[in-house]
């Protein structure tokens, strides 16, 4: 067959055609789109760029910041313990009621409430089940007499309210109101009652103290230390119906020394004005050894000062100054020893220059090895 040269031209311009659009859908396009693509991927590198080079410029405060914030955590974490034993609990009875003092009786314990913090990403995924399922109370689990609802970040939030009734001079009523107030264990009183008698000068009612605390990873177990426990009265039904000498409420030493257990949360030795909430007068020592003490009483008609040192450690030099009708009280509270790794003890000396007779009393002292050596004495002082 022999072609025209119409379809001679023809064919030539297929050819042509050909040549020019293979590559163009085949080589040209294919890497025109991929020059976009690597354009845009260009401009996405620059953008991430731009944002960490500006997070870089930024690093010192960013730095800062996150100081700030970790010191605000530790801060707001410090007021809250770990736990609510009740073992913990009964001892923070105990030694308040040696502080103020006050008396604490009819205690009710209540359940726990136990509520974890989630985060928001987990707050999102409950809500999510609960919009497919219409639950809005599958998060909650109660078990022994703990209430757990979902809330966040890996923490376990606890409360729990205890009542008491309490009986208090006016004074150590306020100094318990102030001391609940400034614990350094976040409490608060939600509930109070108080009738005074004018003749008694006493305070007396019931009040609710709700006590939180923050469980979870990383935080420190409440350590608690069993003291040999010897107080007592002689009727618990007499006592708890507030049928009691009230004498017994309002008596309380003016200076104490407290030796604790190594490991403790509060120094070994600690030596003070009672009653002193803000605890501006002690004077401590976290050491796990044997250490001299020496306590000075000086002054005349009802107007004393009072001195001491733990070791070469001094109290200011002005010493405290207090008012008193008549015996200076000095409190030893002791506890029993741990182990043979339990080395704190004191040494200690009196010296009495005032007009005024000191009384010393030693509570809880070790039965086989003693915490407590008086060893000398200067003045009138009566050792019981």
């Amino acid at each position: 067959m022999k072609l025209s040269e119409r379809d001679k031209k023809l064919l030539l311009i297929l050819v042509i055609v050909i040549i020019v659009c293979v590559p163009y859908f085949f080589i040209i396009q294919p890497l025109m789109d991929k020059v976009d693509s690597l354009g845009k991927e260009i401009s996405d590198l620059n953008a991430q760029v731009k944002y960490r080079e500006e997070l870089a410029l930024m690093e010192k405060e960013y730095g800062k910041a996150a100081e700030q914030m970790a010191a605000m955590e530790t801060e707001l974490l410090s007021k809250f313990p770990s736990d609510l034993p009740q073992e913990a609990s009964i001892l923070f009875i105990h030694n308040t009621e040696q502080v103020i003092p006050i008396s604490l009786y009819q205690v009710a314990f209540g359940d726990d409430v136990a509520a974890q913090v989630t985060s928001t990403a987990e707050e999102q995924a409950i809500e999510d089940v609960e919009a497919e399922t219409g639950d809005t109370t599958q998060t909650e689990v109660i078990e022994d007499n703990t209430q757990t609802t979902s809330l966040g970040l890996g923490l376990t939030g606890i409360q729990t309210q205890t009542r008491f009734a309490y009986d208090a001079g006016y004074e150590e009523f306020k100094d318990f109101l102030k001391y609940i107030a400034d614990y350094h264990d976040r409490m608060v009183i939600t509930e109070l009652e108080a009738s005074y008698s004018g003749e008694m000068n006493l305070v007396s009612g019931n009040l609710t103290l709700s006590q939180y605390a923050l469980k979870g990873e990383g935080r420190n177990t409440v350590q608690f230390l069993e003291p040999n426990m010897i107080q007592g009265t002689t009727n618990v039904f007499k006592q708890a119906s507030g049928n009691f000498d009230t004498t017994e409420v309002a008596a309380s030493p003016d200076f104490f020394i407290l030796l604790n257990q190594p490991g403790a949360d509060v120094d070994a030795i600690i030596v003070g004005q009672s009653n002193d909430v803000t605890e501006s007068t002690y004077l401590s020592s976290p050491k796990n050894a044997k250490q001299e003490v020496n306590i000075y009483f000086e002054g005349e008609t009802g107007k004393y000062n009072a001195y001491y040192e733990i070791g070469k450690t001094k109290y200011d030099d002005a010493g405290v100054d207090f008012d008193k009708d008549g015996n200076i009280e000095l409190q030893i509270i002791s506890s029993s020893r741990l182990d043979d790794s339990d080395k704190v003890e004191i040494s200690l000396n009196i010296y009495n220059t005032s007009d005024a007779i000191v009384k010393v009393t030693t509570l809880n002292d070790d039965a086989e090895k003693p915490r407590v050596t008086i060893k000398g004495t200067e003045g009138d002082i009566i050792i019981n």
